[in-house]
């Protein structure tokens, strides 16, 4: 069977996890173990959740798989921020960019590969839209980072900021599964406070973000007037600076 045939477990949000161990037959309880274990830095196997019946990590192995990245291009730019470049299961790349400094670590997470908001300033909206990223995708920048960042022992990732490549709520669902992963207990355990997402201003969208989650938002401007700003961001043709405003 093809690795990428097999159910991504780091896809998957609690709720959907046991849904999945259910589907296997077993009771809800063990998709939170599951959970409890797949973002440990030290887990890459079925073969290590030792609290797992052995046949159960069997059923897994021929089921699901654990998506991870692995030897990324890190180049380290003259004021201190470290750039990672991620290959994709389709030969794509992605980005993501740690930004140290005296009081914390912040990592500066991609969500899509290209983007479609062609920001007349944006380097990425050059490069035109491919696709958005899955929720593991998301989620295994902020893993590789982490594990980078203890391996070098250069502290922990304390904050994260999906301003990286693409625009984070036009692939919202996945954002919110991902943002659900990050801030699961189980999961990653990242505090909502500590997390910031940042958007040309698709309203709807920003609506649905604020019902769903508690995470900061970013909106990015550039311009105080409606001519300017469409000018150098298209989105503002639909979404004009009183319409964001009053969202």
């Amino acid at each position: 069977m093809n690795n990428q045939s097999l159910t991504d477990l780091k896809d998957l949000t609690q709720d959907r996890l046991v849904d999945f161990v259910e589907s296997l037959g077993q009771p809800a309880f063990r998709g939170r173990q599951i959970l409890a274990w797949i973002y440990r830095p030290d887990i890459v196997d079925f073969s290590q959740m030792t609290d797992l019946a052995k046949d159960f990590r069997a059923t897994l192995a021929k089921h699901a798989r654990m998506s991870r990245f692995t030897d990324p291009v890190i180049e380290t730019s003259r004021d201190g921020a470290v750039k990672f470049g991620f290959r994709l299961e389709d030969s794509l790349v992605i980005e993501s960019v740690l930004i140290p400094e005296e009081d914390r670590n912040t990592l500066c997470v991609s969500s899509q590969v290209g983007c479609a908001m062609g920001c007349s300033f944006c380097l990425t909206g050059t490069m035109g839209f491919s696709r958005n990223l899955r929720p593991a995708e998301i989620v295994n920048q902020v893993c590789g980072v982490r594990e980078r960042m203890a391996a070098e022992k250069q502290g922990r990732l304390t904050n994260l900021v999906f301003m990286g490549m693409g625009e984070p709520l036009a692939n919202l669902d996945n954002l919110l599964a991902a943002l659900s992963i990050l801030t699961e207990q189980r999961g990653l355990d990242f505090s909502s406070r500590r997390i910031t997402v940042s958007t040309c201003g698709l309203v709807p969208q920003m609506l649905e973000l604020g019902k769903k989650t508690d995470v900061n938002l970013a909106v990015s401007l550039h311009a105080a007037d409606d001519r300017t700003r469409s000018r150098l961001m298209p989105v503002n043709k639909k979404y004009p600076l009183a319409v964001l405003i009053a969202a």
